[in-house]
This record gives structure tokens, C-alpha cells and sequence, in this order.
């Protein structure tokens, strides 16, 4: 009698892994991730070089977002063009997303507050010190509010392409246990009928 198992085997898992659906999930993070790094670079020079507001852990928590963003969208590479048939691979780069579906999050809590008023900076200086007028100090600020709004959406994207790996994944995996479970092995399959030998007249008691 079959065991039933909770990992489902490889050819199973294959049979049922959407690899096209995942390459284009690793390529628009691919894109988005580099898109919002180099947003938040825009928001760190502007807001210390022309703005002086310092906002420490929002600069640097972008960053170490974005490392997790790109350890993901390389993940889904690996496993998309190398192993699609691997169920430990394909479990690690869900747990990757599930990381940068937090971190994605953070993210979107720090753009959002910043955009409602509710991120104080650090230390701000006189705007004397970094621009020379008034009306370039509010060009700035639209500036920076809009960069923050484009940051906000790339977080909201790479959080639902997560979210949606991760759905692919316990699809696959639930389709693929059930797989395993009811696909009778060599022995199930001559339960009842005459082995091949004795078919043939071979194996007859004499």
C-alpha cells in the first residue's frame, strides 16, 4: 500500500510549476527593484543636499529593503532557468518572497507616513544651507513628495508579485501532493489482473 506523503516528488512538482509565469514575475522585480533603488538614492541626495532633512532610518531602511528584493528576483531566476523540477530550491525562494513581502511592506509604512506627514526628520537645518530661495525649496519638496509617491508604488508592486508567488507555490504544492496520493504505483496497478509472467504461461504451478 502507497504511504501518503507530505513533499511531493519532482516530476509531480514540474507537471504543475507555471515556469513562464515565474520567469515574467522574476523579470518585472528585476526591473521595479533597480527602479525604486534608484528612487530612494533620489530621496537620499535631495533630502540631504537640497532639503537638509534627515531621516535616518527610512534612508537606510530602503536599502536594506532592497537587498532583500534583489536576493529574491535573483532566487526566482536560479530556479526558473536551472532547477524547476527542485521542490527544496522552489521552497527556499518562497521563503525569500515571503521576506521581501515584509520588507516591501516596511517600506510602503515608511513612504506612506512621509506622504501623510507623520515621518519626522532627524534634524533639520536652515534651508539657507542647501539651496538659496524659497521658490526652490518648495520645487524641491514637490520633487521629493513625487519620488516618494513612485517609490510607494514600486513597494506596492513588488509586495503583490511576492504575494503572488507565494500563491503559485501552495497551488502547486497542494496539486502536487494530491498527485502523489493518487497515482498508484507498479504494484497497485496488477492488484486483481494475472502478472505479465503468468500471462504469458510463465510461473504456473506444475
Amino acid at each position: 500500500m502507497r504511504a501518503n506523503s507530505y513533499w511531493p516528488n519532482g516530476q509531480s512538482w514540474k507537471r504543475y510549476w507555471p515556469g513562464s509565469i515565474v520567469s515574467l514575475i522574476a523579470v518585472l522585480q528585476l526591473f521595479v527593484s533597480f527602479f525604486i533603488v534608484g528612487l530612494h538614492i533620489a530621496i537620499l541626495v535631495i533630502g540631504l543636499v537640497s532639503l537638509c532633512a534627515v531621516f535616518k532610518s527610512w534612508y537606510v531602511m530602503g536599502f536594506i529593503c532592497w537587498g532583500f528584493f534583489m536576493t529574491c528576483w535573483i532566487s526566482i531566476f536560479c530556479v526558473s532557468c536551472c532547477n524547476r523540477s527542485s521542490v527544496a530550491c522552489a521552497t527556499y525562494v518562497m521563503i525569500t518572497n515571503v521576506l521581501a513581502f515584509i520588507f516591501a511592506a516596511v517600506l510602503i509604512s515608511f513612504d506612506s507616513k512621509f506622504i501623510n506627514g507623520q515621518l519626522s526628520a532627524d534634524s533639520v537645518t536652515s534651508s539657507l544651507d542647501c539651496i538659496t530661495s524659497y521658490q526652490s525649496t518648495v520645487n524641491m519638496s514637490s520633487i521629493f513628495l513625487g519620488i516618494t509617491k513612485g517609490q510607494l508604488a514600486g513597494s506596492v508592486f513588488i509586495l503583490v508579485s511576492s504575494l503572488v508567488f507565494i500563491a503559485i507555490y501552495i497551488y502547486v504544492y497542494i496539486r502536487a501532493v494530491f498527485d502523489d496520493e493518487h497515482t498508484p504505483n507498479d504494484n497497485l496497478r496488477w492488484t486483481g489482473q494475472n502478472a505479465p509472467n503468468q500471462a504469458l504461461g510463465y510461473g504456473m504451478s506444475t
